[in-house]
């Protein structure tokens, strides 16, 4: 009981420090008044130097129980703060007749206590105050579906496993009554001995030495044997590990060949903070590193545990290896401040981190020095893949894109193995901040990627996690602390990249992935335009969903009408006209047949907005502040075309950015997922860089739009898009998914599929015509994956690459 109210102070007072450095950071108040009973909140802004007052404050915060009666308030700004929401509506009366309104801007985020901002103001105008209080409640309300679609797809995930559970036991009672009707039959006792017989026979011709040597003779012949025993013997010299034998991890003929054909780089200094590391932990760890297959390393240990065992062995390795130094600090300054000792301990160019848990695969290195040595690369990461227990129980493998900017903003994908050079280090500060304890290295990716000049991903698994139940490696959650320093991290960066942002939050129920805000610095008109050719049902759900939808305040829609032949279409337009009149506009196209691209670009001349919003007519928004999530990543200069997160009715994904060079040429990555799955590695839960994105619902800047001659109208029906988009690539900018703007997407619906003879020519010479284009971009793969997914699947499974 001791030790669970004890963890209760730890999280509240945890709660209270992150809500106390939110308001000094975003408020920055010059006094504060506190009411609580705790003194948590008091004792948090003590420790932030900012002054306490008990009267005349700038700043009120009032603290669940004390808000029973409000005194007087005196202060300019009151910040509300409850354990439940319900809690909060009695106070707020109290401070609206008292002259407060609420600010809706204010919003809870990370691990902090659930808070409300108020500002004392004159009255808002009754139609503003309504705009405000529907806008929240168009947010509760999405949150609500989209918790309800969860919980029904969870209801119906629980009941397949339940039925499956029965299905199993059942199976498994009739393969036990199968099996107990053979074992006691009486010729399975009788041939005992002859299956005995068998069975050792074919245990000694997999394992009796001479039949082993002719079964290897045959399949790679004498010259091959050889080879290999010669590869063997040279192994037994290169590699001493014992506990961690290098053979366990790759052949012994790569081994050796890498062993004598070394890069031409640099040293390489491995940093390793110790802090009372298990000695089966470092034993490993140093075989890992005294197994590798580059031989140009030093490996910088600096202990600031109390263990003297560690210092023992790790000393005695060092007396063997003059490449392995050891330090024992005076006292223990942190990982950040340990992680500089070993920094200062380095002698090397370059500089790689290593936990004292983990473990290096034997080849590591050695691409890491052929990527300096052919690439010049001043920033170099690896694949990695966690392990619990023994090295051969993998559990999770992170198969990683290249470098993408958007991908880090949203988490520290890059993490294990990183390796840069000390002029890079240098360049940025040359230490780890401890500031940002728990998310250190995130703070150090982001600042060495600032100034990298050429940043290196090897797409092999040269890096073993470990995980354990306390580490971030099994559940960043055990570790609350490393994800406010992360948002902390990432409003650094925005800070010296002179990026504007209005948050940075964590992304709900998904622990180490977080969203940005960005400011919208270029608010512009945003144009949608809608093919339409029939289907009027569809395009009113579509123009309505739209409009009662759509926060953002500047939008036009424009309706491109393509050949419709059904009266109750143009009856749709004409009200359509009459209820939206001043911002919706019907163009009538007058080609023949269904060209999406030339549709497209006859909307894209009449539009008048900076933005433009390629949009089906088949679709219908779920989320309010779906444009501006969009126009903030379209803004930007170096981002070409946005899209987002489509739903088919079912609830399940349609479309969260497009694999480049999947199924032969593109697909729907993540397609047919429920839409309340993470996704792989937790893709489908955080804004990212992509190849390409569907047209169906795709923002891109006019001026872009225009530079890249529009979509190519060659491409009728079929990778108009995909086509688009890489040309935009190709132009240097870059594509971005966001899951934050959902729509659904009756997909097919007005079109129908390419069934007939004619549809399915098309659909092969547009084919033909595409691979055709851009066969050097497919050979050369998507950037924004990885190599080792199955290019015949949409789901990420893996085919992985064997080491060359």
């Amino acid at each position: 009981m001791e030790l669970d109210q004890e963890k209760q102070n730890q999280e509240a007072a945890e709660r209270c420090r992150a809500l106390a450095q939110r308001i000094v950071r975003e408020l920055a108040p010059r006094s504060v008044q506190v009411l609580e009973n705790s003194g948590l909140l008091e004792e948090a802004f003590d420790k932030m130097n900012t002054t306490v007052v008990q009267s005349s404050p700038e700043l009120l915060v009032v603290a669940d129980p004390q808000w029973v009666t409000l005194p007087a308030v005196q202060a300019e700004k009151v910040v509300l703060v409850c354990d439940e929401y319900t809690g909060m509506a009695d106070c707020a009366k109290q401070l609206a007749a008292q002259g407060f309104c609420r600010e809706f801007a204010w919003k809870d985020s990370g691990k902090e206590q659930l808070s409300a901002l108020f500002c004392r103001t004159a009255a808002p105008e009754l139609p503003e105050l309504e705009t405000g209080y529907e806008q929240q409640l168009d947010i509760l309300r999405e949150r609500t579906v989209q918790a309800e679609r969860t919980a029904a797809e969870q209801a119906a995930q629980l009941e397949r496993l339940r039925s499956d559970l029965s299905l199993s036991r059942s199976h498994e009672q009739d393969l036990e009554k199968t099996l107990n009707s053979v074992v006691n039959s009486t010729f399975w006792r009788a041939s005992w001995p002859l299956r005995y017989l068998v069975s050792k026979c074919r245990q000694l011709w997999r394992t009796f030495p001479l039949f082993v040597f002719f079964a290897t003779l045959r399949r790679v012949g004498f010259a091959g044997v050889m080879a290999q025993a010669k590869a063997k013997r040279e192994y037994k010299k290169l590699f001493p590990g014992k506990a961690m034998p290098a053979d366990r991890f790759a052949d012994v003929e790569l081994l050796v060949k890498q062993a004598a054909d070394q890069p031409a780089a640099p040293c390489i200094s491995i940093v390793v903070p110790l802090y009372n590391t298990p000695h089966d932990f470092l034993v490993e760890l140093l075989d890992s590193v005294q197994n590798q297959t580059y031989r140009n390393w030093e490996l910088c240990m600096v202990d600031a545990g109390q263990d003297a065992d560690v210092g023992v062995l790790a000393q005695e390795r060092a007396r063997t290896d003059s490449r392995i130094r050891y330090r024992k600090l005076d006292s223990n300054e942190g990982i950040a401040g340990n992680t500089n000792q070993g920094f200062a301990l380095a002698t090397g160019e370059y500089i790689a981190l290593l936990d004292h848990d983990d473990i290096l695969h034997p080849c590591a290195l050695w691409y890491v020095a052929e990527a300096i040595a052919k690439q010049g690369a001043d920033f170099v990461y690896t694949d990695e893949v966690t392990f619990e227990g023994d090295i051969d129980h993998l559990t999770v493998y992170h198969f990683k894109p290249d470098y993408m900017l958007d991908n880090l903003r949203s988490n520290n994908y890059i993490c294990h193995l990183s390796v840069f050079s000390a002029a890079l280090l240098a360049k940025v500060g040359g230490d780890e901040r401890a500031e940002f304890n728990g998310s250190q290295d995130y703070d150090l990716y982001l600042r060495l990627t600032e100034q990298a000049e050429k940043i290196v991903h090897i797409p092999h698994l040269l890096y073993y996690w470990r995980s354990s139940p306390a580490s971030v490696a099994s559940n960043i959650s055990a570790k609350t602390y490393c994800l406010e320093a992360a948002m902390k991290a990432l409003r650094a960066h925005y800070d010296r990249m002179g990026v504007p942002v209005d948050a940075v939050t964590m992304v709900p129920n998904t622990p180490g992935f977080y969203k940005t805000d960005y400011t919208i610095t270029k608010p512009g008109r945003v144009s949608v335009l809608i093919p339409s050719c029939d289907h009027s049902g569809d395009l009113r759900v579509c123009v309505e969903s739209i409009y009662r939808k759509t926060t953002y305040p500047d939008f036009e829609v424009i309706i491109i009408e393509n050949n419709s032949k059904e009266p109750a279409t143009f009856r749709c337009y004409e009200q359509l006209q009459k209820e939206y009149p001043d911002t919706l506009h019907l163009l009538t196209w007058q080609g023949t047949g269904f060209n999406y691209s030339a549709l497209n670009n006859f909307g894209a001349k009449a539009a008048t907005g900076e933005y433009l919003l390629l949009l089906n007519n088949d679709t219908e928004v779920i989320s309010p502040r779906w444009m501006e999530e969009m126009v903030m990543y379209a803004q930007q200069d170096r981002v070409g075309c946005v899209g987002a997160k489509l739903l088919y009715p079912d609830n399940t994904i349609q479309h969260a950015g497009i694999g480049f060079g999947f199924r032969t040429l593109a697909a729907h990555m993540h397609k047919n997922f429920p839409v309340g799955h993470p996704g792989y590695m937790g893709r489908l839960s955080y804004a990212q860089d992509v190849y390409a994105v569907t047209a169906a619902c795709l923002m891109v800047r006019k001026d872009v739009y225009e530079q890249v001659d529009g979509l190519d109208e060659s491409f009728a029906v079929a990778f108009n898009d995909v086509d688009f988009c890489v040309r935009v690539r190709e132009a240097g900018y870059t594509n971005v998914f966001t899951p934050f703007a959902q729509l659904y997407h009756y997909e097919s619906k007005s079109r129908g599929l390419d069934e007939s003879p004619v549809k399915r020519k098309r659909f092969v010479s547009e084919v033909e015509r595409f691979q055709k284009r851009w066969a050097k971009q497919l050979a050369a793969g998507d950037p924004c994956m990885n190599p080792n997914f199955d290019l015949m699947k949409e789901d990420f499974s893996f085919d992985i690459k064997p080491l060359e």
